[in-house]
């Protein structure tokens, strides 16, 4: 029991020093955000409840079209390659209806409004895992350079836990810079999963004192 509690003393320790730097990380990073191409972009079907609110109830497809067809401009989106696959699914459509002997053909704002809003979703993907690929990296950064101002190195903290060798070779020179990298690398994941740790943490600690 005792064993038990001087591990989970270590890793509380840990954690609780990750979560600073991980804030720290947070604080300097913030600025970032604020930069064009890192700044977080409104969903496109949050735009599209916008517009269906804003819009008249009687407003015709045609309208909502146009709508979404200056959002993509907003996204930055290829009109004309929205228009030639607009076309593409207008004929396919259109000779499906006929196949099948529907005298109502589709409607072209609502194949529109299609087109443009998989566009949009597309577009809108792909933005946000760009930007947060790069913000992940320029968090990676800071808080590796927060560790090394700070010498914070992951396996000295740890080091209580790990056999007397293994411990040698991670404290050596060459083992420290990796600690330090790691310490970086775990205060850039954010403060609220380390806050989560700390809670899981806590909550073992009660329930090994209920069994003692």
């Amino acid at each position: 029991m005792e064993q038990l509690t001087n591990i989970l003393g270590v890793l509380g320790t840990y954690f609780a020093i990750v979560l600073v730097l991980a804030v720290s990380v947070e604080t300097v990073l913030e600025p970032f955000t604020w930069f064009k191409g890192l700044q977080k972009k409104i969903s496109p079907d949050d735009v599209l409840s916008d517009i269906k609110g804003w819009l008249h109830p009687i407003a015709d497809m045609g309208t909502r079209a146009a709508a979404i067809a200056n959002l993509s401009e907003e996204y930055q989106v290829n009109i004309n390659d929205i228009q030639t696959r607009l076309n593409i699914i207008k004929t396919v459509a259109d000779e499906t209806a006929k196949g099948l002997g529907v005298q109502k053909q589709v409607d072209d704002a609502e194949k529109k409004i299609a087109v443009y809003m998989a566009a949009l979703r597309a577009k809108f993907a792909m933005d946000e895992s760009k930007r947060i690929t790069i913000l992940r990296i320029i968090a990676a950064t800071i808080g590796i350079a927060i560790a090394m101002i700070l010498n914070i190195d992951t396996f000295d903290i740890l080091g209580p836990l790990l056999p007397p060798n293994v411990r040698a070779i991670l404290t050596a020179p060459g083992g420290q810079f990796g600690g330090i990298v790691i310490t970086g690398l775990a205060a850039s994941v954010g403060s609220s999963f380390w806050h989560d740790q700390l809670g899981r943490l806590r909550a073992i600690k009660d329930a090994a004192k209920e069994l003692t």
